[in-house]
Parts: structure tokens; sequence; C-alpha cells
């Protein structure tokens, strides 16, 4: 059983003893709270093992979200492979047109204009559909 499955299983044996959140923005208040103690750790220069604790913390905390909401978490982390694996090969495709091999040592401005230029020609396409 993967770490993964792991820690599907102890939520749903959580929720199924009856340790459950009583509500959807109960668990994005506690996704937000986690996101700010991953800050607050890298910010504080704590120790590595201290800040991979918290992003382990965030990453139960959005696991709780999907199974909440009713979503199968293997399906939901295909659809974003698929989503961002698409989208980098987009990325990558433009970034060649412009002469590039690769980003290394490019603005992150320049990383984030392709990064919403490729945004809008997905929704530019799914318009068309």
């Amino acid at each position: 059983m993967s770490e993964l499955q792991k820690l599907i299983s102890l939520d749903q044996d959580a929720r199924d003893f009856g340790f459950d959140w009583p509500g959807v923005e109960m668990i994005l208040d506690q996704v937000c709270s986690e996101c700010e103690e991953v800050r607050e750790a890298i910010a504080n220069n704590e120790p590595p093992a201290r800040i991979q604790e918290e992003i382990g913390d965030l990453i139960s905390s959005v696991i709780s979200l999907c199974l909440f909401t009713g979503f199968d978490v293997d399906k939901t982390l295909t659809k974003v492979n698929k989503k961002f694996g698409s989208r980098m090969e987009l990325v990558k495709r433009l970034a060649k047109e412009r002469g590039f091999d690769n980003l290394q040592g490019q603005s992150i401005e320049m990383m984030l204009e392709l990064w919403r230029e490729v945004k809008a020609i997905e929704k530019s396409t799914e318009s068309v559909l």
C-alpha cells in the first residue's frame, strides 16, 4: 500500500469513527492555515524536517478536502497530471517557438507570461468546443 493510500485509509477510518469535519468551509480554512504554517516554517528557516512536516499537514488537509467533497483521490490526481502535463507541453512548445531550448535562467515574469498564454489558449479552445 502506498503512503498516499495509507493517508486515504487513515482519513476514512477517522471519518468512520466520527472524527470528521462539519463542513467544507472548515476544511478550506485548515488548508489555508497549513499553507501559512509552511510559509512561516520556510521564512523562519526552520529545519528541513519541520518544513517537511508542515507540507505533510498541508497534503493531509487537501486529501481530506478531496474525500469530503466526494472525489476519488486517484481520479483527481489523474486529472491534474493530465492537465499539468498538457500545459507544460504547450509551455515547452511556445518556448521553443521563441528560441528557448529550456527555461533555465529565465525570469519568473517570462515563465508566468507563458503560463498565462497557455491558459488563454486552453480557454479559447474550450469555448470553441
